[in-house]
């Protein structure tokens, strides 16, 4: 009788635009995109591809423009190229401080996958709203928003705003706030191009 009656709820309630876009990330073998991150800590963009199981690499183009670091799951470390691939590298654990981004976030959480995942757990003891659908530069969105039961947060997040593709269900921009209502970081994706054939050597190089 209860999972009848959660059931109904469920079909109630609607498709989650969350579930569904964490669900077509899973589908992803890869991705390409262009981070430009704007929050109380300054600006980064980022040159930013993504291949499963795990492997990140990110091209700086500010604030250490020409940086090149790259994320290998299964050495769990990550290689920084700071003057470029031409130059020295060294290796780092991705909770070293030199490799985390300006609001602390870590290379090897800092794909979609986990975004999605972090919306999902304040979702969990929160409420997600459906906003519509809009139109962001050339793109048509939903726009949802997320937010968390009082003191409930992930991290120092109490409320995410997102815009999901209409077609793929990935975000095309994210908006995170604090429990007092204050943006924390703005993150838009440019050029995202969903399985993009990557070099062999694109992740070692």
């Amino acid at each position: 009788m209860l999972s009848e009656l959660l059931l109904v709820m469920a079909l109630a309630q609607g498709p989650d635009p969350i579930a569904e876009s964490l669900a077509r990330f899973e589908a992803l073998d890869a991705y390409r995109v262009t981070l430009h991150s704007r929050g109380t800590a300054g600006e980064e963009i980022i040159h930013y591809s993504y291949r499963r199981p795990g492997h990140i690499r990110l091209e700086m183009v500010t604030p250490q423009r020409g940086a090149v670091l790259i994320y290998s799951p299964e050495t769990r470390r990550v290689r920084v190229w700071p003057f470029g691939l031409a130059g020295p590298s060294l290796g780092l654990r991705p909770t070293h401080r030199l490799v985390r981004s300006a609001r602390g976030h870590r290379v090897d959480q800092s794909d979609l996958g986990t975004l999605l995942r972090n919306v999902q757990r304040l979702q969990w003891r929160g409420e997600l709203r459906a906003l519509g659908q809009e139109r962001l530069g050339e793109h048509q969105v939903q726009h949802v928003t997320v937010q968390g039961d009082p003191g409930h947060m992930v991290g120092e997040v109490a409320r995410y705003e997102l815009w999901l593709d209409a077609t793929h269900r990935l975000p095309r921009r994210v908006i995170s706030f604090d429990r007092h209502g204050r943006e924390l970081e703005r993150v838009t994706l440019d050029e995202l191009v969903l399985d993009p054939p990557l070099p062999a050597d694109h992740f070692s190089p």
